[in-house]
């Protein structure tokens, strides 16, 4: 197990605070995965949860970036149509995969996890607004999958139903149950931030206590963690390249990104205090 540092969580958070929720709300619709989301709702509405959901537990190990792969996949299922029972669903996916260029590993593992979580897609299928509370989307998708409610791409499935509702206006409820999802680029932040004292690598196969800070520092920035994540995770782009050049410059990039992001809605000076917070260091004991 490797410590939390309780001062960088409330340092971390106090910064955070600055953020309006217009920002938040400018930011999350300037995510690239917010855009393919909103090409499936203008064509199917609320009807393509379960092919969104399905998508986000099979996003792992891609060979585009992630970005590029959601564009991908909106496409795709924007011609091909909306499979509704668990056996289109798993054949769809079928289809999808063998022509897809950002998902082509573990072709078969991936599938056989569709299959897996198949009976519940089908379920989301024909009443997908009973998943506009995300919380019991992400707890169901645990119990169907026999797997704890924080596993990543379980959790990206709740941010990316949100993401759904949020395009189609739909209320969202049980969004405060949901933890950031701890992939590569956040356990980056939760090393550079000073909040956890370990490698990446530690962070993204233990996620249990970074998981636990970074929902302090939602509370502390009054940011729902699942919320938190297009705020810290989107400027974090090429982050370890940016340290190569310097933490200064690090820092600058960070927070041009965070302005652009929120269209001007953080100033620069609320910006690089942010980055400043975010990127407090190098990563320690880490070949950048």
């Amino acid at each position: 197990m490797y410590s939390i540092n309780g001062l960088r969580v409330r340092r971390v958070g106090e910064a955070l605070a600055v953020v309006s929720p217009h920002a938040l709300d400018v930011i999350e619709r300037r995510d690239p995965q917010y855009k393919a989301i909103s090409m499936l709702a203008e064509k199917y509405g609320v009807e393509a949860l379960a092919v969104i959901v399905a998508n986000a537990l099979i996003s792992y190990r891609l060979t585009l970036k992630g970005e590029e792969y959601w564009l991908e996949f909106a496409s795709y299922f924007s011609k091909a149509g909306l499979p509704r029972t668990a056996q289109e669903i798993v054949s769809a996916f079928r289809g999808f995969l063998s022509e897809s260029r950002g998902n082509r590993r573990l072709v078969e593992q991936k599938l056989l996890r569709i299959r897996r979580a198949a009976p519940l897609l089908e379920d989301v299928a024909s009443d997908p607004l009973r998943y506009s509370d995300v919380g019991l989307l992400v707890e169901m998708l645990a119990r169907q999958l026999r797997a704890r409610r924080h596993e990543k791409t379980i959790v990206f499935a709740g941010k990316m139903a949100y993401y759904l509702f949020k395009a189609l206006n739909v209320e969202v409820r049980g969004l405060e149950r949901i933890p950031l999802p701890v992939d590569r680029r956040v356990a980056l932040i939760t090393v550079t931030s000073g909040i956890a004292d370990a490698d990446i690598s530690t962070i993204v196969s233990r996620p249990d206590a970074a998981i636990e800070a970074w929902s302090e520092i939602a509370k502390i920035s009054s940011i729902p963690a699942m919320r938190l994540d297009a705020v810290i995770w989107l400027p974090a782009a090429e982050m370890e390249k940016n340290l190569r050049r310097g933490l200064e410059y690090a820092r600058d990039e960070y927070a041009r990104r965070l302005v652009s992001y929120s269209g001007g809605s953080i100033s620069w000076p609320s910006a690089r205090k942010i980055a400043s917070e975010i990127v407090y260091r190098f990563p320690p004991n880490t070949a950048l």
